[in-house]
């Protein structure tokens, strides 16, 4: 039954609300002082107000697309450090440009609009992150960013945690965090005003970390100015003097906290400074990408539920596009905020919508009830959003990590603290491919398996042909290749080959690429120096199980069939033709290959049984799904056992010699016959039909028990050769 107007559950919708739009308006007026609080210091207030209309869309947007999944939005902070660094960047250009002006006597130099600028930058940073979630949703590429190496992920977010860190300082001081400037930092004048955001963030962190509710953050924001509001009446401070020292965001020069600011940002920007930024846009972009990722999973873990990533970025994306166009921040999942009203129980989509009122309330009643948020709070809230970030990957995960990837975290960090955010993400971009690297060639990319007992083709052979090709093990290398080859993985393929050439040359080398998904032009290079030793030690090379688009890979790059150089469809047919090669240069008693002459080993006295069938190339002797009934044995040529794979591709499951049972499992199971034999050459058969053996049951019985025997034998041998090929495949 509906709940009634005035309930506790509207109640209590209401109030989760209202508490999220709160924190929501403390984030962005934290994220708007970021990125304006330094040389547009004078256009704070618009900036606020842009961020907080953000703030109300990205709210009510995800209220009503997301909310009754449970997903609260908020404007979020990654791509925000980014924009800040963008900004100061932007304003020291155009003073460096006004400052030469001056310098060469330009009189009628026009001084861009830095303001503006920054605003079409931000309108570009978040409709591109937009469309690149939009883009990603509609083509289901969702998880193609999850390609960065984690490590790499974490070094970018924790010296995303640094920007915020080194604003949350620069916001209560007005000083920037930097070594230059560490003097001026512990002056007592400006130690008065970082150091309580300092404290403040912290234990916020604190909090956060050891109470694990949602609701420590709006308590401890509430409480937070509570000790302001107390620290004002104890020393007699009045509201015009704590704005006129810094203790508060304002005075602002304007009442009114938004105007179409995009608009004239078409007309007035210096867009030409705009595009300078690009590698800093890029980076924006990238960091919002990698986090709307991690907060979608980290949703799912939150709501217990699994969501549909591609959906989420589509929304987002089309969120993020109107968001830009009215000049606000990208905004997406909040992981506190969402669990906030899970925690509480309310209706995600109706605790959005009241929440949306919140900054937007903010706007209408303008700035003078946003300039007097304490910059303690707003630092401090800034600290402990750059500590979270820091703590997490420099404290929580040097135990999770390996030490490599441990010292991937800290080196970028590093990077970022030392040299700025864009070197640390070109170094983090550069250890992302040597760690690749190393983690690829650390898997098992090249299997070597042991030929003769367990790896063999599956051609049946007489008992004398299969013991000595068990001997010659050390004859054949096989090698199966995994994955993409590349110049990370081929050189350790190369010295695997050069070190058994060297040890012992082989009469072949058997490289398996059928789960090779391509190769670059370094592994073609190290296949066609594998030629080069086949050709100087006189071994053949057989390549087997190629795709057609790695084959023209390496036929490109010079490796092509002829000479030492073999290509096969299958590992199979590569064994078999190095069993044929080797049991041709094999000692004469031995036999041939065909294995002429086996049928000598079915029991004596069948002959009067036995009828002689002949078999041209390419007939069908069983089919597939028939009744079960006669029993075959194959006296000269080459029988193929095949089925029909699901792509419709006929695969040799075995290819049958002299001396070969063909229906002696149908024979004592009764099941219809399992597969087709064909014919790959003439062939002669010897056919011993049901009604035949049930004759030789009835009129020799002794006769009758030698055949069943030979038949359990042939059984038990071939099983254990099956066997014995399936623990090797397993292992």
């Amino acid at each position: 039954m509906a709940k009634a107007s005035g309930s506790p559950g509207t109640l209590g919708t209401v109030a989760a609300g209202i508490i999220i739009g709160a924190v929501e308006v403390v984030l962005a007026v934290a994220f708007a002082a970021f990125v304006f609080g330094g040389t547009l210091i004078r256009n704070l207030g618009d900036g606020i107000g842009l961020y907080l209309v953000a703030a109300a869309l990205t709210l009510g947007f995800l209220a009503w697309r997301a909310g009754e999944r449970g997903v609260v939005g908020s404007v979020q902070d990654a791509a925000t450090a980014v924009l800040a660094g963008v900004a100061a960047t932007m304003a020291a250009r155009v003073l460096e440009l006004e400052h030469q002006a001056q310098a060469s006597g330009i009189t009628d130099f026009v001084r861009p609009d830095i303001f503006l600028t920054v605003i079409a930058t931000t309108l570009v940073v978040t409709v591109m992150c937009g469309v690149v979630f939009s883009t990603l949703g509609r083509f289901r590429a969702g998880n193609l960013v999850r390609f960065v190496p984690y490590p790499v992920v974490g070094g970018f977010l924790a010296g995303t945690g640094w920007l915020l860190f080194k604003g949350g300082i620069f916001v209560a001081s007005g000083v920037e965090l930097h070594f230059r400037t560490a003097e001026l930092l512990v002056s007592t004048t400006t130690l008065k005003h970082w150091a309580p955001a300092f404290l403040f963030g912290v234990i916020l962190l604190v909090a956060v970390r050891r109470v694990r509710k949602p609701l420590v953050i709006p308590i401890a924001i509430a409480v937070g100015l509570a000790a302001f509001a107390i620290g004002m009446l104890v020393t007699g401070s009045s509201l015009e003097a704590a704005k006129h020292g810094r203790w508060m965001l304002g005075p602002f020069e304007s009442a009114r906290l938004w105007q179409p600011w995009t608009l004239r940002a078409l007309s007035g920007a210096d867009w030409s400074a705009v595009l300078s930024q690009w590698a800093g846009i890029a980076t924006a972009v990238f960091v919002a990408t990698i986090a709307i990722l991690f907060n979608i999973s980290g949703t799912e873990v939150v709501l217990r539920r699994d969501l549909d990533t591609n959906q989420e970025l589509r929304d987002t994306g089309v969120l993020n596009v109107i968001s830009g166009a009215l000049g606000g921040i990208p905004g997406y999942h909040a992981l506190s905020l969402t669990a906030l009203a899970d925690r509480m129980s309310v209706n995600g989509r109706r605790a959005g919508l009241v929440a949306a009122a919140v900054p937007l309330l903010g706007v209408i009643f303008g700035a003078s009830v946003i300039e007097l948020i304490p910059r303690m709070i707003v630092g401090g809230v800034l600290v402990f959003l750059g500590l979270a970030f820091i703590v997490e990957w420099v404290w929580d995960k040097r135990t999770v990590l390996p030490p490599l990837e441990y010292g991937v975290v800290l080196v970028i960090l590093a990077a970022i603290i030392g040299w700025g955010y864009l070197p640390g993400v070109e170094l983090g971009l550069v250890l992302a491919v040597v760690l690749f690297a190393v983690s690829y060639g650390r898997g098992e990319l090249v299997r070597e398996v042991a030929f003769g007992d367990s790896y063999h083709s599956n051609v049946d052979r007489p008992a004398d042909q299969r013991a000595l090709l068990r001997t010659m093990g050390d004859r054949v290398q096989i090698l199966r290749v995994n994955g993409f080859v590349f110049f990370g993985s081929a050189n350790g393929l190369l010295e695997r080959i050069r070190k058994r050439v060297e040890a012992s040359p082989p009469a072949f080398l058997v490289i398996d690429l059928r789960r090779v998904t391509g190769v670059d032009s370094s592994a073609v290079v190290t296949f066609v120096k594998a030629e080069h030793l086949a050709e100087a030690h006189g071994f053949e090379v057989v390549f087997t199980g190629a795709s057609e688009h790695v084959r023209e890979q390496l036929r490109r790059g010079g490796v092509d069939e002829g000479g030492v150089v073999a290509f096969e469809p299958d590992l199979d047919r590569g064994l078999q033709r190095c069993e044929d090669g080797l049991l041709a240069g094999s000692a004469p008693q031995v036999g041939s290959p065909d294995g002429d002459g086996a049928v000598a080993a079915m029991p004596g006295g069948l002959d009067p049984y036995l009828e002689r069938i002949e078999l041209a190339e390419g007939s069908t002797l069983l089919r597939q799904d028939e009744a079960p009934g006669d029993l075959f044995v194959l006296e000269s040529g080459r029988l193929r056992v095949e089925t029909l794979t699901a792509e419709g591709t006929n695969m040799r499951l075995r290819t049958l010699r002299p001396g070969a049972v063909v229906g002696e499992i149908a024979l004592y199971t009764d099941v219809p016959r399992t597969a087709d034999v064909v014919s790959e050459t003439p062939a002669v058969v010897l056919r011993l039909s049901s009604d035949a053996i049930a004759r030789i049951e009835a009129e020799q019985p002794e006769l009758a028990a030698r055949l069943h025997r030979w038949l359990a034998w042939t059984l038990a041998d071939r099983l254990g050769e099956t066997l014995r090929t399936f623990d090797a495949m397993l292992d």
